[in-house]
C-alpha cells in the first residue's frame, strides 16, 4: 500500500489487479448465498476502508435490491415475469464482485500508479501504452461531457436540439481528447525503449496480504459450497 496526496490508505495497484482476477473467479464459480453476501460484504469494507464511502453505500443498496427482487418480489409474480427477470437479476448480481473492485480501482488507483505495477510486473510497452492512455481517456471524456451540459444548461437549449448539441461537440472532443493524450504520452516518452524510472514506489504491505488472503478463502469457500 502507499499513501496518496489526501493521505487515503489504498491497495497496491498489483494487489488490486489480483483482487479483481480472484473476484471474477469466485463471483462465477459460487453457489451459495452465504458465500456470495460474504464476498459482497468484504469488498465492501475495503471500499469503506479506502474511504469510498459515496460507492459504498450504492453498491450496499443495490445489492440489497437485487436480493429483494430474487427472493421476496419476484417470486410472487407472473410466471413469464418472474422466469425472465430472475435470470437477469441472478447473472447481474453475479458481477457486482467485479464491479465493486473495479470502483476500487478507479476510486483509488492514479494512472502512474497503475502503470507502474505494470512494469514491475515486466508486461510489454504494448500493452501498457495504450492501457494507460485509455485509462486517462475515459475520465477526460466524462470532465468534457459535463462542460457540454453546462454550456447547454447556460443557452437553454432544450428538446431534440439537445442531442445534436450534445453529440456533435462530444465527437469532436472525443477525437481531440485521444490525440491529445497520445500527444502528451509521446512527449513524457512513453515510447523510449529504454528502462522507465519513476520517483513512487510501490510495495505490498499487511493490509494487502490480509486482504488478499480473504478473498483467497472467499474463492475456496466458492468452489467447496457449491
Amino acid at each position: 500500500m502507499f499513501e496518496n496526496k489526501e493521505k487515503t490508505l489504498v491497495f497496491d495497484p498489483r494487489a488490486e489487479i489480483i483482487f479483481l482476477i480472484l473476484a471474477n473467479i469466485a463471483a462465477f464459480t459460487q453457489r451459495s448465498i452465504y458465500v456470495e453476501v460474504g464476498l459482497i460484504a468484504l469488498l465492501i469494507i475495503m471500499l469503506v476502508y479506502a474511504k469510498c464511502y459515496k460507492a459504498s453505500v450504492k453498491w450496499i443498496i443495490l445489492f440489497g435490491i437485487t436480493l429483494m427482487l430474487q427472493y421476496y418480489i419476484l417470486p410472487y409474480g407472473p410466471k413469464f415475469i418472474r422466469d425472465t427477470f430472475s435470470f437477469l437479476v441472478f447473472y447481474v448480481r453475479k458481477i457486482f464482485p467485479c464491479l465493486i473492485v473495479g470502483t476500487l480501482i478507479v476510486k483509488t488507483t492514479e494512472v502512474r500508479y497503475f502503470v507502474l505495477a505494470l512494469r514491475k510486473w515486466h508486461l510489454p510497452e504494448q500493452i501498457i501504452i495504450p492501457l494507460s492512455v485509455t485509462m486517462r481517456y475515459f475520465p477526460s471524456i466524462k470532465e468534457e461531457t459535463g462542460h457540454i451540459r453546462d454550456a447547454m444548461k447556460l443557452r437553454k437549449v432544450k428538446g431534440v436540439a439537445k442531442l445534436e448539441c450534445y453529440l456533435v461537440p462530444l465527437m469532436i472532443s472525443a477525437t481531440n481528447t485521444a490525440e491529445e493524450l497520445s500527444a502528451a504520452a509521446v512527449t513524457r516518452g512513453i515510447e523510449n525503449p529504454v528502462r522507465k524510472t519513476s520517483v513512487v514506489n510501490i510495495h505490498f504491505y499487511i493490509q494487502d496480504y490480509i486482504c488478499l488472503a480473504l478473498i483467497i478463502i472467499s474463492v475456496i469457500g466458492a468452489v467447496v459450497f457449491k
